[in-house]
């Protein structure tokens, strides 16, 4: 019985260790969107100094 129960512990264990692998972190997103925000920024200036040069 005792073995039973010690195979349930793990087994949940496990399961809510990998849903917190699984799912992603609200800090991670916000920092991915700030990070594509900013090279983002980087190319529109980039391509905005291209353009004037040209011209």
């Amino acid at each position: 019985m005792a073995e039973h129960i010690n195979k349930k512990k793990w087994l949940v264990l496990g399961a809510v260790a990998t849903a917190l692998l699984i799912i992603p972190r609200r800090s991670s997103r916000k920092t991915e969107t700030e990070l594509y925000n900013i090279n983002r920024k980087k190319n529109t200036e980039k391509s905005n100094t291209e353009n004037m040069a040209v011209k």
